[in-house]
């Protein structure tokens, strides 16, 4: 019997040590904390009020505030982030009141458990000015827009064999956003003349629901259909590095990517090796705009 409980025992420890080390490879990336948003927005909950039970009346103060969350582990400047009211509630035969709004410094997510700094920015009140007749809904939308660089953490591996070379990128090179570095595909290193070159494509892709513009100047004005998402690309390593296009990148209007080719020159032959070169890949020179989820609130005649 006590064998037996011995080897439960041993078993359990075993059990809690692997597990322990699947976690922790799981969160072995750069980034502790991942995503496909770098900054999320949202009502604030009652302002707007959207229970049917207590419906505003004409000519009444309606609180409208929304909350802005930084997803980064490093603060947003103030300024960095724009929010609006759209559709309706910007109409002056409906509603009046509504504000555009830059937010202030917005505070980094905890280290070590992820936890949010919300700021409540306020787009209002705004009051209805319409005619109500009997009890209507009205549906408020909204929408934020934001630019700061993306910094993707990949590698390079400076091997002229093949089978050495590893992941480029893993889980947690990006941080979150809604723009990001999806694939990284490299070549062996080339040496020629005692001098070597690497060729390598990065995949560059918005994986969000909204859309690149081409700074915070220009959210919230009109897009046709064939407007370009456009954005830079940089990359710096161990060695210079050159990107097609001087990494100008235009996305692709149906997959919304784009494989960018480039080449690291100049390499020392006699320096080669297995263990992965860090490689830091920064998306830049956009904006990006998205909308808000939207909320019902309801009006009633005074009389």
């Amino acid at each position: 019997m006590k064998t037996s409980v011995v080897t439960l025992m041993v078993l359990g420890l075993i059990a809690m040590f692997l597990a322990g080390c699947t976690q922790q490879s799981a969160t072995g990336g750069y980034y502790k904390f991942t995503g496909n948003k770098m900054v999320d927005a949202k009502f604030v909950n009652d302002a707007p009020v959207t229970l049917e039970t207590a419906p505003y009346e004409k000519d009444d103060d309606i609180d409208v505030a929304v909350e802005v969350v930084n997803k980064l582990p490093e603060d947003l400047p103030a300024g960095q982030v724009k929010v609006r009211l759209t559709g309706d509630a910007t109409m002056p035969n409906f509603f009046q009141g509504a504000k555009e709004v830059l937010s202030p410094i917005l505070k980094k997510i905890e280290a070590e458990t992820g936890v949010e700094s919300p700021e409540e920015l306020l787009l209002g009140p705004i009051k209805y000015v319409g005619e109500v007749s009997g009890k209507v809904s009205k549906t408020v939308t909204g929408q934020y827009c934001y630019q700061y660089p993306v910094k993707a953490k990949a590698n390079l591996f400076y091997t002229a064999k093949a089978e050495e070379i590893g992941s480029n990128l893993d889980s947690g090179s990006n941080p979150p956003s809604s723009v990001q570095v999806t694939a990284i595909t490299q070549r062996p290193v080339d040496v020629r003349n005692n001098v070597g070159e690497l060729k390598f494509t990065v995949t560059v892709k918005n994986v969000g629901a909204g859309n690149i513009v081409p700074s915070l100047s220009e959210c919230f004005k009109y897009r046709g259909r064939r407007e370009k998402e456009m954005l830079k690309l940089e990359a710096k390593g161990a060695y210079g590095i050159e990107c097609e296009k001087a990494g100008e990148v235009q996305l692709q209007a149906d997959t919304r990517e784009k494989n960018v080719d480039c080449t690291v020159k100049g390499i020392d032959p006699a320096n080669l090796g297995v263990i992965p070169s860090e490689l830091t890949l920064t998306l830049s020179n956009f904006a990006y705009e998205d909308d808000i989820a939207p909320v019902t609130i309801w009006l009633e005649s005074s009389e």
